[in-house]
């Protein structure tokens, strides 16, 4: 089954009813299923070597036009940020072998001269017009999504899901967050972000309705709310801290379901205070393991800092440094057992193999598990930074900062934050202005991983093995020994 398998049925059953509204577009889901319809057989008439096309769209219809289109005609796409510079840009291309690529028209300069085809946004209606999509014997499971995140390295890595794998994850909907597809769903973020992708693909899957905001803005989030039936609201924790401090308010009854970084039990005390009618669920996972557990809104308080209990089609073992499963409050490695994990890196078997262990995959989290299932993530085992709803990976920015003349050595660290969850800082040996730096990363990579702060030392902590200790480093700044 697709993760488009749904939408004629919707189409018989429900034609008049909202599928997608944005500011500027309303669209039933009679006119959705003839729209991706037609997508698809665009898709079906591209010259087809890699079956993946690469996405640099911002946040409205089209995006998921395009995106369901391509799903639906058994293509693969690749989530592009329109933030990234050329040089990320080209990286990733690289990486994931695009036949073609579509995008904003904004973004004619950067992506001209290319060797890809391109077709940009205001071409995008004429490239779709007209063709008829002649189903034919494409199989169901094949790949459709291409994202990036972190291995063992650090460096972004091109990940891959198959529809099997998603159309998996729909069922916890249902049978974890009591789900029924008449739900009227916001989705305030990008779909750069796989939560707030997913947030969209999985609703229209069982057939409610999905509101779009282009852009996240706490006055337009309140005000779609005001405005529309909302009943659920996919969010980053970064979102509930930014209408905490707008002191904005509402009585109605909302569902928010929160992902990306575990929200602090006193941030939830003050967002009910301020929307007592709210349901907050929370689910932790990872882009190669997909849902691995939920704490839901009525879990007892004293399990508020927990990330919850192992989705129903979820297994979890956490082994101990030695191999033997750990016993209940025992720290280890974090290990899950589903249905719903990646299909492995692009042209990195090393690195799949490091995730997928026969029915088990980890991605190296540190975990423990009290005696009623619930489970506590105590660290990342690898260095990923949770910046808001991005994942910034340090390795990626410490190599820009070593390719600067004067740079004897970098290293880059997230350090808490109230507000963003984690900030990037970077510590700099050698002889140098910061100001170049800052100047220099802008230059080169997209403005959301340009570190927050900077600090100038004269030697790094190391491990035993003679590297660079980031625990140590991040222990000596929280203690101020980086002023």
């Amino acid at each position: 089954m697709k993760v488009t398998s749904t939408y004629d049925k919707h189409k018989e059953l429900n034609p008049n009813k909202p599928a997608i509204i944005t500011e500027q577009n309303y669209l039933t889901y009679g006119e959705w299923y003839e729209i991706v319809q037609q997508t698809a057989a665009a898709f079906s008439m591209e010259e087809a070597i890699t079956r993946r096309v690469a996405l640099f769209l911002p946040n409205d219809e089209v995006f998921l036009q395009v995106f369901a289109g391509a799903c639906e005609a058994g293509w693969a796409s690749i989530i592009g940020d329109m933030r990234w510079k050329k040089a990320e840009i080209e990286a990733r291309l690289k990486q994931t072998s695009p036949d073609f690529i579509i995008a904003d028209k904004r973004m004619r300069n950067i992506l001209s001269d290319l060797p890809y085809k391109v077709v940009f946004s205001d071409d995008l209606a004429q490239w779709a017009n007209g063709k008829s999509f002649q189903k034919t014997d494409i199989e169901e499971n094949v790949p459709f999504y291409i994202g990036f995140t972190s291995g063992s390295t650090g460096m972004p890595k091109a990940f891959i899901r198959s529809h099997e794998s998603w159309v998996d994850t729909f069922t916890c909907n249902r049978e974890d967050l009591g789900m029924s597809g008449s739900e009227h769903v916001l989705i305030p973020g990008s779909f750069v972000n796989s939560t707030f992708l997913y947030g969209a693909i999985s609703t229209l899957f069982d057939g409610g309705t999905v509101y779009l905001l282009r852009k996240f803005n706490t006055a337009h989030l309140m005000r779609t709310i005001d405005e529309y039936p909302i009943s659920t609201v996919y969010v980053v924790p970064t979102m509930i801290q930014a209408v905490i401090n707008e002191e904005f308010q509402s009585d109605k009854q909302l569902t928010f379901i929160s992902t990306g970084a575990k929200l602090l039990p006193s941030v939830k005390k003050t967002f009910r205070k301020q929307f007592p009618s709210v349901t907050i669920h929370e689910f932790y996972g990872a882009s190669e393991l997909s849902f691995v557990s939920l704490i839901k809104d009525d879990a007892d308080k004293k399990n508020d800092t927990s990330v919850g209990k192992a989705f129903h089609n979820v297994e979890i073992c956490i082994m101990k440094e030695d191999g033997e499963k750990a016993e209940v409050g025992e720290e280890g490695i974090l290990y899950v057992k589903s249905n719903m994990f990646f299909d492995g890196y692009i042209n990195n078997p090393v690195e799949t193999k490091k995730v997928l262990q026969g029915d088990w995959a980890t991605v190296y989290d540190i975990a423990k598990m009290d005696e009623a299932g619930y489970i506590y993530i105590l660290g990342r085992k690898n260095d990923m930074i949770l910046y808001g709803a991005y994942n910034i990976y340090p390795q990626e920015i410490e190599k820009v900062l070593k390719s600067y003349h004067g740079v004897k050595e970098a290293a880059v660290i997230g350090i808490s934050d109230a507000y963003w969850g984690e900030k990037v800082a970077a510590f700099i040996e050698g002889d140098v202005s910061i100001q170049s730096l800052k100047t220099y990363c802008l230059k080169n990579l997209a403005a959301y991983k340009i570190p927050r702060i900077w600090r100038e030392i004269d030697s790094f902590p190391e491990t035993a093995g003679g590297k660079i200790s980031r625990q140590e480093l991040k222990k000596q700044f929280e203690q101020g020994s980086y002023v």
